[in-house]
């Protein structure tokens, strides 16, 4: 549910505000959150973890700063089922690098995922009160 309010509001941003300044206060925003549970655990990672840290840091940035412009550009009734995509995708990654199974249910998932997302881009057709209005 918070994910799903989370791109109705970044929608509405895009409208009035640029898509870096929405990653920035995005980032600021998930970063005090974050800061409550990470103080409570905290524990200092060892240095040969940093790259990685950085590496994850810069690819979730990357991955809000995409799906913001994507919502520029596209109603986000298109753009959410299209996130749903990374699901097999990351199915067939594991099974092209890692040599993971894809069992029946990813498969079937990942199906689901694919003929959903083909639905929901069909155009539909038009009704002939619709032509005429235009």
């Amino acid at each position: 549910m918070c994910f799903g309010v989370s791109v109705v509001l970044v929608k509405s941003l895009t409208r009035t505000d640029s898509v870096v300044r929405i990653i920035f206060w995005m980032l600021i925003i998930q970063s005090v959150l974050g800061l409550v549970p990470a103080l409570y655990e905290w524990r200092n990672p060892p240095l040969e973890l940093w790259p990685w840290i950085l590496l994850i840091a810069f690819t979730g940035m990357s991955s809000h700063f995409c799906m913001a412009r994507a919502l520029v550009y596209a109603d986000a009734t298109v753009i959410s089922p299209m996130d749903f995509l990374r699901v097999p995708l990351s199915a067939v990654i594991g099974w092209l690098l890692y040599h993971e199974q894809i069992d029946a249910f990813t498969a079937g998932g990942a199906l689901l995922i694919l003929l959903g997302n083909l639905l929901n881009l069909q155009k539909k057709a038009a009704k002939p009160a619709e032509v005429a209005a235009s």
